[in-house]
């Protein structure tokens, strides 16, 4: 098996700075998977959703009062349209460093 050392051949190749510079997009981009948090509250304040940018479902809190709630298919639906709100946080969150990434495919 031949021994390719494929950083000399890319740097011979002028592509090196290419390849560092796409190395590093790419782990700023799963830093900010991993460092991306967003939060979401039920308007009746019961339900509060805390979701990672990769969509892990971190924390979940319920307030004192959902013991009150008599209607389960309501509370699920609840929990279900918070879940759905934190996503669409994080979501919007990861786009802004999904673009800095794409700018680097683009160049």
């Amino acid at each position: 098996m031949p021994n390719l050392n494929l950083g000399k051949e890319l740097a011979a190749l002028g592509l090196n700075s290419g390849l560092d510079e796409l190395t590093a997009a790419t782990d700023a981009l799963d830093r900010a998977f991993d460092e991306t948090v967003a939060t979401a509250v039920s308007p009746d304040r019961l339900v509060k959703v805390t979701v990672t940018g990769r969509g892990d479902v971190r924390e979940m809190e319920f307030d004192p009062g959902i013991y009150r709630t008599e209607d389960p298919r309501a509370l699920a639906a609840t929990i279900l349209a918070t879940l759905g709100q934190a996503h669409a946080a994080a979501a919007a969150r990861m786009q802004t460093a999904y673009d800095a990434f794409q700018e680097h495919l683009d160049d």
